[in-house]
């Protein structure tokens, strides 16, 4: 043992980062390592560190570094999409992103984030290729399979849309808001008792979930059972006076 660290300065860093230990990382960053300047993907994953402490105009200061060194880095062009995107930049950062995936086309992050640029865009039928791209590399993602539901509940494809989130809580059941959009989705296909079952479980998990409840007392409407109904729309109104229904992307 020469008694060196086992990894120099800017691994170290970008291993804290991926941790969420982000001011440890940044300290690091911060440091000069004359022995190891940063190359390109440290530079990059500097960037996506200062992104996540909304440092916007650092990151993407950092991502110009990486890709003057190479402009052929996936990664850098990634975070500078990614950057961008947090900016509400949307169609410089499909730019970016699309940089990255010339490069890279399995990034599925890069896929991930243009699917969110496309749907803030209202494209939602682009949106919904992209989610299925992430997909396709890795057919677990929770955060693809929550948004391409989404996106589908919005052009009214309930069917798929709820396929896309009993995929989600098959591997993820504790996660209110997927409960509570399964059950929007029933409703769209005029399945209120199996909707009413899904607000439920979102209750379960979350007893202030207003969207869940104010559905709840729509299913229950439809269904004819007006008393309840009321009941439910009260509880509501007193959490917090009926807010309209949303549903967030990831």
């Amino acid at each position: 043992m020469d008694g060196k660290p086992d990894m120099h300065i800017y691994s170290r860093a970008a291993r804290l980062s991926c941790v969420g230990r982000y001011r440890e990382a940044l300290f690091l960053f911060a440091q000069s390592d004359p022995e190891h300047p940063p190359g390109p993907i440290d530079l990059a994953a500097w960037a996506f560190t200062l992104n996540r402490t909304g440092r916007f105009k650092e990151a993407l200061n950092r991502c110009e570094d990486a890709l003057s060194l190479d402009i052929h880095c996936a990664e850098a062009w990634f975070v500078r999409g990614l950057t961008l995107y947090y900016l509400g930049k949307y169609d410089d950062a499909i730019a970016c992103l699309d940089r990255a995936l010339h490069y890279d086309p399995s990034h599925a992050e890069s896929w991930y984030t243009k699917g969110n640029c496309l749907y803030q865009e209202e494209k939602a039928e682009q949106a919904i290729t992209c989610y299925n791209r992430v997909l396709a590399i890795d057919p677990h993602s929770p955060k693809a399979l929550y948004n391409r539901g989404v996106a589908l509940a919005d052009k009214g494809d309930f069917h798929e849309a709820l396929s896309s989130y009993n995929a989600f809580i098959l591997e993820n059941p504790d996660i209110g808001v997927v409960w509570t959009n399964k059950g929007v989705a029933l409703a769209g296909l005029s399945r209120y008792e199996d909707a009413i079952e899904a607000f439920d479980m979102a209750l379960l998990l979350d007893p202030r979930d207003v969207t869940a409840l104010n559905n709840k007392g729509i299913s229950l409407a439809r269904l004819g059972r007006d008393q309840e109904a009321m009941k439910v729309f009260e509880t509501a109104r007193n959490i917090s006076h009926l807010q309209p229904f949303g549903r967030k992307m990831w």
